[in-house]
């Protein structure tokens, strides 16, 4: 029987130790160009995604930049809009609705 409390015990505190410590920092970053018409959707929904957490941050990269064009290539995105979730390509192009980018941003977590 006190084996059993023991592994009970073991459990809970591990479960404690889960839930009560702070979340995973997550970035959303846009690769988008200017000119793009949808772009601006992309980055309007990553903004709306991130303000409802407080531990996402949210970056617009522009592709035109030295440092972007370099960040798209190595990733091998060829079209912008693209959205990356913690320096992984996510989505190429805006997700049809905020819970598709939710979920997403959740499993990062």
């Amino acid at each position: 029987m006190e084996e059993i409390e023991e592994i009970r015990q073991k459990k809970m505190n591990e479960l404690k130790e889960k839930f009560s410590g702070e979340k995973k920092r997550v970035l959303i970053e846009v690769l988008a160009l200017s000119g793009c018409s949808h772009c601006p959707a992309a980055a309007e929904m990553a903004y709306r995604v991130a303000s409802q957490y407080d531990n996402i941050d949210v970056a617009i990269v522009n592709i035109a930049t030295p440092e972007g064009n370099s960040k798209a290539r190595k990733l091998g995105v060829m079209s912008v809009p693209a959205i990356l979730i913690n320096g992984k390509v996510a989505f190429i192009g805006t997700p049809q609705a905020d819970m598709i980018m939710h979920d997403a941003v959740r499993k990062a977590m």
